[in-house]
């Protein structure tokens, strides 16, 4: 059953802050540290954690991880999942420093964490950029009739991606000849924060885009439809590349740069008619490349993801001459649980690499090929998205 969750509050009203533990101690230490910023409810264990969120929906849950009756697991599984709501921010509190439990609560739907002890600076400042999350739609309701057309049509768009994402993915790909790209694209949820996109500019030259928005749910989709939103718009104007992304990201950093959210992009015009590649990788996972045959250095990030601050959109290039393979990919594709374990880039990227250079990269088979590499069939918990681009100077149609 999911439960539509209801948030009436004015935005001058305090927050409410749910503090899950089973420990009395660390309730009431919580409660003296949070308690002249916001409204403070506790519980006991993880029955009465869902008994009263289902009461006050908070704004956000301070929630322990090991406690009896239910643990906090299966308190995120019964939000996210059994109650249907993906917007209250979960930090999950831990005594362990384990990695592998930290990548369980986040894949599991948790915002954020923090390891037990932890100072009350750090705390404060944490619970401050999940209130600052809590408000961001509020922040948009609220915001100049300028912009509210601008608004509606990004929700619209949000709206579209809950019912049926794909439709705001490529549908036309571009037609040259020697050129074939293939794609893969499987969200994890109802709403999904990829994007990617291959257009043409003009005849002999093409646009891909890779993009991934931190986080998941409504929100990731709904930043994820502005940045193809923007691409989009400007796209119509410009060709120039540097230039469409100077301005993607001056409009990301005024919408969410006080906000945690951010977008990993690459970019790249590629124009085969004269053998060149020019592009930029904010923040993203390397990109794979073999030119003429040749298997390069992996394209890694040379500036920050977007959406923090102004950065250099000046581009590199690569130059080919009868060959490009290139592989863009988000990182669902490489964080995935290997039985206790979980998967990781660098050998994903040798995986990747090795099929590319003796051609059988195959998407539609992507499990079959991880498996068989690593006798592990991968369980996909975050989005997956992959763009191959094959060109070939004189192949067929």
């Amino acid at each position: 059953m999911s439960v539509k969750v209801q948030n009436d509050k004015r935005e001058d009203e305090s927050p409410i802050i749910l503090v899950v533990d089973d420990s009395i101690t660390m309730r009431n230490f919580l409660t003296r540290v949070l308690e002249d910023d916001y409204q403070v409810v506790t519980a006991a264990d993880g029955l009465e954690c869902v008994d009263k969120y289902v009461d006050i929906r908070p704004s956000v849950i301070l929630l322990d991880l090991l406690m009896p009756k239910m643990d906090g697991f299966d308190v995120i599984e019964k939000i996210r999942n059994s109650l249907g709501d993906p917007e209250v921010i979960i930090i999950v509190l831990t005594g362990q420093d384990e990695q592998d439990i930290k990548a369980k609560a986040l894949n599991a739907g948790a915002n954020d964490y923090l390891t037990k002890p932890f100072h009350v600076v750090e705390l404060k400042a944490r619970v401050g950029v999940a209130i600052r999350q809590v408000m961001l739609t509020r922040q948009l309701q609220s915001a100049n009739s300028d912009l509210q057309k601008a608004y509606d049509l990004i929700d619209d768009e949000v709206s579209l991606v809950a019912r049926l994402q794909d439709k705001l993915l490529p549908t036309n790909v571009p037609f040259i000849k020697g050129l074939e790209i293939k794609s893969l694209y499987r969200p994890s949820g109802r709403a999904s924060g990829d994007y990617f996109d291959a257009f043409d500019l003009e005849d002999g030259v093409i646009r891909v885009i890779m993009a991934d928005v931190s986080g998941h749910g409504p929100q990731a989709a709904f930043i994820m439809a502005i940045v193809r939103t923007l691409f989009k718009a400007d796209g119509s104007e410009t060709r120039d590349l540097a230039h469409s992304l100077f301005q993607i990201n001056t409009h990301l950093v005024d919408l969410i740069g006080r906000d945690s959210y951010f977008v990993t992009l690459f970019a790249a015009d590629i124009d085969f008619n004269a053998g060149v590649m020019k592009f930029l990788s904010a923040g993203h996972c390397p990109a794979l490349i073999m030119q003429d045959g040749i298997m390069g250095e992996p394209l890694k990030a040379h500036v920050p993801p977007l959406g923090f601050f102004p950065v250099d959109c000046t581009l590199d290039e690569r130059r080919f001459t009868s060959s490009l393979d290139l592989f863009l990919f988000t990182d669902g594709c490489y964080e995935w649980r290997m039985g206790d374990k979980f998967f990781s880039l660098e050998p994903f990227m040798d995986i990747a690499g090795k099929l590319m250079h003796t051609d059988s990269l195959n998407l539609d088979a992507i499990e079959d090929l991880l498996e068989k590499e690593t006798g592990v069939r991968p369980v996909f918990d975050d989005d997956v998205t992959a763009l191959s681009i094959r060109w070939k100077k004189g192949a067929s149609d």
